[in-house]
Order: C-alpha cells, then structure tokens, then sequence
C-alpha cells in the first residue's frame, strides 16, 4: 500500500514528460509550416524563370534582376534546402542565372543589373555591387556542403568568386571592402563604406573555409568600423552610407552617395541587425544590445530614422521589423521586442514589394536556423 504514491508520481512524471515532449514537438511542426508557407508563397510570387536560370524579379511591374536579389535568393534556397523544402534543382536554376552575368570567366562578380532594354534583356553596367557578391559567395559555400557530390563545381565556384571579391572590392587603404568594383579604382568613392557590408558570421566561414587570413583580418575590421559607429550615438543606430577618412568613420550627409536618407539608418542600414544576429563573435554583443535597447523603448519600430533617433516616417513595414525580430530573437532580456515585431511573421506575402518580404523570410528562416531539424 505504501508503494502506490510513488508508482502514482511515476505515472505522472511519465504523463508530464509525455505533455512536454508532444507540445515540443506541435511548436516545432507549427514553426516549419509556417517556414515553409513562407518560403514557398516567396517564390511563387518572386522567382521568375529565363532563358538564362530564374531571377529574383525586383520589379513592381515588368522584370528587373540585381545581384544583391540573386544574393538573397540563393542564401534563401540553401536555407530551405537545410530545413528539407527546398532542392538542389531550385538552387542550381538560380546559381545558373549567375553565372550567366558574371562580368568574365576570370572576374566572377556578377553584373549588377539586369533589365529590359532595346536590345533585348540584358545588363546596363558590366560592374558588380558588393553586398550581393558576399551573399552569393556564401551561398555557394553552403551549396557545397549540401550538394557535395553535385555535377556542378560549387566549392571551386566559391573560393574565386571570393578571391575576385578580394581583388576588385578591397581597398588597402580602408582596410576594407568597397562598395563595387566601380569605386575600387576611384580615389574618393573608395572610401565609402555601407556598414550593413560588415557580414561578420559570412567572414568568419570564409576564413574557415578557404584557411586565408584576409577574411579574417576583414572581420576584425569590421569589427572595429560597427563599434566606432556605434559608439557615435546614445541609439546605437548606423547609416547606409559614412566615409572611411584617416582611420576614422563619419557618417555621410545627405545626398552624398544615394540620395537624402544617405546619413541615416534607413533602406542599407535596416539590415544590420541581421548581419549582427548572423555571428556569435562576442564582439558583435554590445553593439547589437545598444540597438535593440533603442527599439525596445520604441512604441513600434518605423521605417528609418536619423541617428539620434528621431522617426523619419510614421509607418514600419518589414524590411525594418524583420532583421530587429532576429537580433532580438535570441536574446531574453528583448522578448518583449520579439512579441512586437512578431507581426512580420503573421503578414502573408503579398508579392508587391520584392525588398521588405524577400528581408522578411530571409530573417525569419535565419532566425530559426538552428532550431529545426530535418
């Protein structure tokens, strides 16, 4: 008789454990169908077949390409592609489209922009942008890990489109990246810098990958570049655009490089947050921190701000909310900015604005990468 308590706790601790193991496992299914959903309506609205491979359209109306959408494109693909929804097949159509417009055999950077013209489709500038070779490099680092045994050669495809980028998009003088080959070989434009290049989680693989101490040096520099930006303002906030001058960064003013909002956190410098959220270098902690502090004592998060922290609009949308969900998302002490910004997961794709939703799944699949299994 005196045994029954304890075979009666034991059913319970069993029960208990049960719960806990099938509510696990409902939270996991319901967070790959929503992945899933999400990525499949993305590329069902975005992903537009050519002669040459599929393109990320960027277009509202008609088809336009860049590299910096082929780059997100397949980041997104290999991320699916680990999660079990996507196949080599949806990677190889878009890395086809790359290799198409690369600017030569011997310069594998791709041409930034491709559209309609009277010629037919075809590029307007034979130079590349960057941001978009970094995430293309970095996709097909992931591709040949996934696809090891692939008919195409992604590991030697990688290691020169990085030794191309380390050629034309690297200034000595910096220390750092330009932002395209175009501005590597003009005195002044060298010395721009767009804050949201600084791709540490993509510097560290491409160090571990290729064993060269560039990227790694590359890191510690950028590094050093977010952690003087941050230190400039109480937000921690950083602008698409500063300048590179005698070792100091300063923030471009308006109309400098782009257009009005060059010197304020807006359309380049929303995705920073992600790019912070995609390194576990301790380094990259306070910087990140100061920015989700500000946000977090934001009643939402608009869409761009200057750097003391003043909203430039009176709207968010996603391309903003989605990198700051992701920064926060691992972090406790900002579960409350997590909640606010977990809207971004409830907006369906809608297709009409490539940049904000094709952000949005890129941070949300980046978010849960290490939490899904196959």
């Amino acid at each position: 008789m005196k045994k029954k308590p304890l075979v009666l706790w034991g059913i319970a601790a069993i029960l208990l454990v049960s719960y806990v193991a099938i509510l696990f496992m409902a939270i996991k299914d319901n967070r790959a169908h929503i992945q899933q959903k999400m990525y499949d309506d993305w590329r069902e609205h975005y992903l537009v077949s050519s002669k040459q491979g599929d393109i990320v359209n960027t277009a509202a109306k008609g088809k336009t390409a860049l590299s910096e959408a082929q780059g997100y494109g397949m980041v997104i693909v290999t991320l699916a592609a680990e999660k079990g929804f996507a196949k080599e097949a949806d990677f190889e159509k878009l890395y086809r489209y790359y290799t198409h417009y690369q600017i030569s055999e011997k310069k594998p950077l791709m041409q930034w922009r491709q559209a309609e013209t009277k010629k037919g489709w075809g590029s307007d500038s034979k130079h590349n942008a960057t941001d978009g070779d970094l995430d293309i490099a970095y996709s097909l680092l992931v591709a040949s890990k996934l696809w090891p045994n692939s008919k195409h050669d992604y590991k030697t495809a990688a290691q020169n489109l990085l030794q191309a980028i380390k050629a034309y998009n690297y200034n000595p003088h910096t220390g750092f990246l330009t932002v395209g080959d175009w501005a590597t070989v003009d005195e002044k434009a060298s010395q721009i810098l767009r804050p949201s290049d600084i791709m540490p989680g993509y510097f560290d693989a491409f160090y571990k990958f290729t064993g060269d101490r560039f990227w790694q040096q590359l890191n510690d520099r950028g590094i050093e570049l977010l952690q003087q930006l941050s230190a400039q303002h109480k937000t921690g906030l950083m602008p698409d655009f500063a300048w590179i001058k005698d070792n100091r960064v300063i923030a471009a003013k308006a109309n400098e490089v782009n257009n009005k909002y060059d010197g304020d956190y807006s359309a380049n410098a929303c995705r920073i947050p992600l790019r912070l959220a995609q390194s576990n270098d301790k380094r990259l902690a306070p910087i990140l921190s100061k920015m989700l502090r500000f946000f977090e004592k934001e009643n939402m998060v608009f869409a761009g701000y200057n750097l003391k922290g003043k909203a430039l609009v009176d709207y968010q949308n996603q391309s903003f909310s989605a990198p700051v969900l992701v920064g926060a998302y691992h972090e406790d002490p900002y579960s409350g900015l997590v909640t606010s910004q977990k809207w971004v997961i409830q907006e369906p794709i809608h297709g009409q604005n490539y940049y904000d939703e094709t952000l949005k799944v890129l941070s949300v699949l980046e978010m849960y990468k290490n939490l899904d299994v196959k």
